[in-house]
């Protein structure tokens, strides 16, 4: 009895891990796709088995809603408030705790509570404890005096943190790399190393995160002066449509004061860590040993802001959507008719259209039928967003997704980002 109680409480804790996992990266395919929750839940049966983890978790969220008569500042509120804004709109723990009244600390705490409550309710309502198999046990510890237990974050812990608290978003790269040059002004003192930079006019600005880039930078930086004391780092960017390209290089002086040699493996992958973080990657070119120079280069994909026309009569609709593209890659357009929107979508080619179907005058139905048949905008996705339950007609007519309202900044972030990857615009 005592060993199946020992099974059931480290598949339940197995299950809450994979479930944090799936709840912080709910909108990010390549993790949702592989999250063994998909098998767990049997969502790989269904026709769209990402789709289908991302309906069972919303769904679960929402069933956790108390009703109206249970007070606001009950702790069934606060539990749904926190899972809501956390994971099904993807805010920030720092936003969620100030529109909360709460300490970083304590919020932490209070999502932890909310996530082991939303990790009960899936586990009794789709009954899992029969559906995880092959859990490996640990062996059991030996008995040992009790000690006041102090938490000391993991590597990977600190990443998720910083995944979790700094939002990804346009970023100014200019900026970034004089910040973490300021920062390394005294260390570059030390070592008498000078700097040599090469602007580049109109850098643009990437999608990323900012202070996680920063830090990456200094990390680089560090490992660069320190294999060539008394020289010179070269830092050059490189642009091309694609992406933007930092290239950093070191020049030895002609008799480099002695340095104490270290290996910068470890450095290196927490460099390489914070550049996935980042949307970005590391090359190691060489690593400055046996007298060679360091150079690396770190890439970043550019990201333009993509313009989506959304078409929808109603006001507080359109402005809300522009509040939920605001800071981010999207730049919002707003059409309140259809005859409007068919203009807009000639003149301005937007890369996505979101589409109201009920509509004054001509409705949406039409209009999705003269852009899919008109040569301008036959290539651009066109996302139906309706209160109807008509997604299979909106796709049958040639629409690139459907959105049910009321949408949230989550489902319609996630909605735009599904077509924007995939899509490549018609040569015109």
């Amino acid at each position: 009895m005592e060993r199946e109680r020992l099974e059931t409480n480290l598949k339940l804790v197995w299950f809450t891990r994979q479930l944090r996992t799936a709840l912080v990266s709910l909108f990010d395919p390549a993790v949702i796709r592989h999250s063994p929750l998909v098998e767990l839940f049997e969502a790989e049966r269904r026709r769209n088995p990402m789709f289908a983890l991302q309906y069972i978790l919303l769904n679960a969220i929402e069933a956790l809603k108390p009703t109206e008569s249970m007070p606001p500042g009950s702790r069934n509120w606060r539990v749904y408030q926190i899972l809501r804004r956390r994971y099904s709109e993807q805010a920030t723990q720092r936003e969620v705790a100030l529109e909360l009244g709460l300490g970083l600390r304590q919020m932490q705490r209070e999502e932890n509570l909310a996530r082991q409550t939303l990790a009960e309710y899936l586990w009794s309502t789709y009954r899992l404890e029969t559906r995880v198999k092959n859990l490996p046990l640990p062996a059991q510890p030996a008995a040992a005096p009790p000690t006041l237990e102090v938490h000391v974050p993991s590597p990977s812990e600190e990443l998720e943190r910083l995944r979790e608290t700094v939002p990804a978003q346009l970023t100014d790269l200019e900026a970034v790399i004089r910040e973490a040059l300021k920062t390394m002004g005294p260390s570059l003192a030390a070592l008498g190393v000078s700097v040599a930079y090469k602007v580049e006019e109109n850098l643009p600005r990437v999608w990323s995160r900012g202070p996680v880039l920063q830090q990456a930078l200094v990390s680089l930086f560090s490992l660069a002066i320190r294999s060539a004391p008394g020289g010179e780092v070269y830092l050059q960017p490189q642009v091309d449509p694609q992406q933007v390209a930092l290239l950093l290089q070191t020049r030895a002086a002609a008799q480099p004061p002695a340095s104490p040699s270290r290996d910068p493996a470890n450095s290196l992958q927490t460099v390489e860590q914070l550049m996935q973080l980042c949307r970005g990657s590391l090359e190691i070119i060489s690593e400055g040993k046996a007298g060679q120079p360091f150079a690396a280069k770190i890439m970043l994909p550019t990201l333009e802001q993509a313009t989506v026309l959304v078409i929808d009569d109603n006001a507080d609709t359109r402005q809300l959507f522009r509040r939920y593209l605001s800071g981010r890659h999207y730049r919002f357009v707003g059409a309140a008719s259809a005859e409007e929107g068919l203009a807009l979508a000639l003149e301005l080619r937007p890369q996505l259209i979101v589409l109201d179907v009920m509509m004054p005058g001509q409705d949406g139905w039409a209009l999705l039928g003269q852009l899919r048949e008109h040569p301008q905008t036959d290539h651009i996705p066109v996302i139906v967003s309706t209160i109807l339950p008509q997604e299979d007609l909106a796709l049958d007519l040639g629409a690139a997704d459907f959105i049910r309202k009321p949408v949230s900044q989550a489902a319609l972030l996630s909605a735009l980002d599904r077509q924007l990857a995939p899509v490549s615009p018609k040569p015109s």
